[in-house]
């Protein structure tokens, strides 16, 4: 007995990655156990960068959740034209759509880097949500913050032009420097293909506003991080664009 224990316990760990259901907003109330006991009813996929995970309108209804590395959800338009409809990370969770109405992938999911993914099956994630309330509320939380994301995508898409949408593209991918100062980065650094993606434009047109902002002092790139010197400028730009 002793022995199968020890192997149940081995096949929660891949590699160096140590798994858990709980590490997600989602199913943050399960406890140790219960967080064990239905991570054995699941599978493991380890991804490459740059390979998919699901493709759009694919049929499974696997909901996943990341354990390391990042998966991007994208909306492919034709050939060489995507936009990015968000970005996950350890303890996201993503796919539950498929797994609520039954319909085919509204995205493709691709790994950004090399990745671990915990693969839910259906039928194990509507026993979850049957069995804990608390996991089915923290799901409708969950997205509900999807639909306030994407009303605030869509009202920038409205109501701003290019360069304010990449504006406010840099606010929102970027975080407060740990030195005590008011500038932003965004690390790793996005190439300027990757925020053309995230607003809808060309690459050509985000490099010449990038230049233009780097000409200004606003915007700084290193090898480490795309460093926002002036975000209150910036926002300032935004706020005027919405009044005008």
């Amino acid at each position: 007995m002793k022995e199968i224990l020890t192997a149940g316990i081995r096949s929660l760990d891949h590699g160096n990655v140590s798994l858990t259901l709980r590490g997600s907003a989602v199913f943050c109330s399960l406890d140790s156990n219960e967080d064990n006991d239905w991570l054995l009813r699941c599978h493991t996929r380890t991804l490459n960068a740059g390979e998919s995970l699901v493709d759009f309108e694919d049929s499974s209804k696997d909901v996943f959740v990341v354990q390391s590395g990042e998966i991007r959800a994208v909306l492919r338009f034709s050939i060489g034209k995507e936009a990015i409809l968000g970005t996950f990370k350890r303890g996201d969770t993503l796919g539950e759509l498929s797994a609520i109405d039954q319909m085919a992938r509204s995205a493709s999911l691709m790994a950004v880097s090399d990745a671990v993914v915990t693969v839910i099956p259906y039928a194990v994630f509507h026993d979850i949500l049957r069995q804990r309330p608390q996991v089915s509320l923290s799901l409708l939380q969950l997205l509900s913050k999807r639909i306030r994301a994407m009303n605030e995508r869509l009202s920038e898409l409205s109501f701003l032009d290019t360069k304010h949408r990449l504006y406010n593209t840099l606010l929102r991918l970027s975080r407060l420097r740990q030195d005590g100062s008011q500038e932003r980065i965004i690390s790793p650094p996005l190439v300027h293909a990757e925020l053309a993606e995230h607003i809808g434009a060309s690459r050509e047109t985000v490099s010449r506003e990038m230049s233009r902002l780097a000409r200004e002092q606003l915007v700084e790139r290193t090898s480490r991080a795309i460093v926002l010197k002036n975000p209150l400028e910036l926002s300032r730009r935004i706020s005027r664009a919405l009044e005008g």
